[in-house]
C-alpha cells in the first residue's frame, strides 16, 4: 500500500523542510566554487615529496575552494604517457613536463598545453625569474624554441661549478683561486706535491663533456651571450668556435701536465664524485646534483669557475628541474585559474625557503632566503645562484642543441684526452652533428 508510507506534513514539518532547503541553496554556491585539480609531479625521493605535500596543505589552507589532487610519477610518465593522457582528456591539469622539442614543444604543437603569459604577468614571473630560466619554456607559433608563449615555471634549479676541498688547499698552502691564472698555478702546485689536482671520471661520458661545456661557457660574458643562445635553440651558428677549441685544448693541457686523478679514462663519475669526497682530489668539476651526498664532507666546498681575463659576469652551466605547465585538460578559465594560483605557490619564495631547508636549490633566487646553518655547503650553491641569476648568466646544457649531441660530445672529449683528436676536430665533429640536425629541421 503505497499511500500508506506518504509523509504527512504538517506545519512544524513545513517549516523545517523550508529552512532546510533555504540552507542547500544558500549553501550552493559555496560547493560549486570548489574546484579540483589533478597535478602531477616527479618528486618521489621522501625528502622532496614532504616539501610538495606541505606545499598543498599550506596552499588549500589558503584557498579553501581549491583541492589538489596529487599523484607523483617517474620521469618516464612525463613524456609519451602524458601526451596519451592530455590526447584522451584524462590527464592531469597541472603536470611537470619535460623541456625540449621531443616532449615540450610536441605538446606545444598538439595544443595540448596553455600559454601562461597573462599569469606570468599577474604573478610577477618575469621579474622574479630571469629570461635565461624562462627562455627554457618558450615555444613560438612556428615552433621556435626559445621564444614565443610561456608555457611552465620550474621550482627547482641546477648548476655545474668548481667544487673544492679546503682543507687540501689549506694544507698546500693555496688560497681558493679567483682567476683562471690563479687556478692553473694551483693546479702545478698541487702536482708539485703529489696531490691530484683535478677529478675526472671519463668512463661512462657526461662528466668530460660537462667539463668541456663548462669551460667554453666560463669564457663567454652575459652581456655577448646570444650566439650561445642562438645555437642552443637550434637559431643557427656554429660549433666551430674559438672558445670551444680553447676550453679542448685546456682539458687536454691538463691532462698532459698530469693534472688530473690517475686513471680517470677508467672511472665512472659517480666513482669519481665518491673518490672526491673522500678526499682524493683538490677540485672537481660538476653538477649541483652531488651537494647532497658532499654534505657529510665539511671541508668541500662550491664556487663558479674562476673567470677568464677580461670576462666579468660568466655563463654557468646550468638549469631548472621539469617545470611546471598548465594542460589542456584545465578546460574552463576557474580550472585554469586555479592551476596557475597552485604553480604560482609552488615556485614562491615560500615554498622556496622550504626546498632550502630540505637541502635542494630552488630555481627561484630571492636574496632574503633563510639558509639553513647546518649545511655550508648549500649555502655556497645558493649565493652562486642567486649571483648566476642576476647576472643573466644561467648557461646551457650543450647536449640540448641536437638529439645526439650528447652521445656526439661524450665520444669526442673520450677521444680528445686519449690524444686520438685535434681540439679543433672535437669542434668540427660537433658542428657536422649541428648542420645535419639544423638542415633536417627545414625539411
Amino acid at each position: 500500500m503505497r499511500h500508506s508510507h506518504q509523509v504527512r506534513f504538517t506545519r512544524k514539518t513545513r517549516s523545517a523542510l523550508l529552512t532546510a532547503l533555504t540552507c542547500s541553496v544558500l549553501s550552493a554556491p559555496l560547493h560549486a566554487q570548489t574546484l579540483t585539480i589533478s597535478a602531477w609531479d616527479i618528486y618521489n625521493y621522501p625528502e622532496q615529496s614532504a616539501v610538495i605535500n606541505k606545499a598543498i596543505k599550506d596552499f588549500t589552507a589558503a584557498n579553501p575552494g581549491i583541492q589538489i589532487n596529487r599523484s607523483i610519477h617517474a620521469f618516464e610518465d612525463t613524456r609519451i604517457p602524458l601526451k596519451l593522457a592530455l590526447s584522451s582528456g584524462d590527464g592531469p591539469q597541472v603536470a611537470q613536463v619535460n623541456q625540449g622539442g621531443g616532449d615540450m614543444g610536441a605538446l606545444v604543437k598538439e595544443k595540448l598545453l596553455v600559454p601562461m603569459d597573462s599569469y606570468a604577468t599577474t604573478y610577477h614571473w618575469t621579474t622574479r625569474f630571469p629570461d635565461s630560466i624562462l627562455k627554457r619554456n618558450r615555444w613560438s607559433e612556428k615552433q621556435d624554441f626559445g621564444s614565443g608563449h610561456l608555457y611552465g615555471v620550474a621550482s627547482l634549479g641546477e648548476m655545474v661549478g668548481l667544487y673544492y676541498n679546503k682543507a687540501l688547499l689549506d694544507k698546500a698552502g693555496i688560497p681558493v683561486p679567483k682567476t683562471m691564472a690563479e687556478f692553473e698555478q694551483a693546479l702545478a702546485k698541487l702536482k708539485q706535491q703529489g696531490t691530484a689536482g683535478l677529478m675526472l671520471g671519463l668512463l661512462d661520458g657526461n662528466a668530460g663533456q660537462q667539463m668541456l661545456s663548462t669551460l667554453w661557457e666560463d669564457q663567454i660574458d652575459s652581456s655577448d651571450r646570444k650566439a650561445l643562445d642562438n645555437l642552443i635553440y637550434d637559431v643557427g651558428g656554429s660549433f666551430k668556435d674559438a672558445k670551444l677549441e680553447k676550453a679542448a685544448q685546456l682539458m687536454q693541457k691538463w691532462n698532459h701536465d698530469g693534472y688530473f686523478f690517475p686513471g680517470f679514462q677508467g672511472i665512472g663519475h659517480d666513482d669519481a664524485a665518491t673518490l672526491f669526497q673522500n678526499g682524493q682530489a683538490a677540485f672537481f668539476i660538476s653538477g649541483t646534483w652531488y651537494m647532497g651526498q658532499f654534505k657529510a664532507n665539511k671541508d668541500i666546498h662550491f664556487a663558479a669557475l674562476p673567470a677568464f681575463p677580461g670576462v666579468k659576469k660568466p655563463l654557468m652551466v646550468g638549469g631548472t628541474d621539469l617545470p611546471f605547465s598548465i594542460t589542456s585538460t584545465a578546460k574552463t578559465k576557474a580550472q585554469q585559474d586555479a592551476a596557475a594560483k597552485y604553480i604560482n605557490y609552488i615556485v614562491s619564495d615560500k615554498v622556496a625557503n622550504d626546498w632550502l631547508q630540505a637541502g635542494f636549490l630552488p630555481a627561484s633566487s630571492s636574496a632574503s632566503a633563510t639558509l639553513p646553518k647546518d649545511n655550508p655547503l648549500l649555502s655556497d650553491v645558493y649565493k652562486v645562484w642567486v649571483t648566476v641569476n642576476h647576472n643573466d648568466a644561467l648557461g646551457h646544457y650543450l647536449d640540448w642543441a641536437t638529439p645526439t649531441m650528447l652521445t656526439t660530445l661524450n665520444q669526442n672529449v673520450q677521444l680528445l684526452m686519449a690524444d686520438k683528436i685535434t681540439p679543433q676536430q672535437l669542434a668540427e665533429n660537433a658542428d657536422k652533428d649541428y648542420q645535419k640536425y639544423l638542415s633536417s629541421l627545414k625539411h
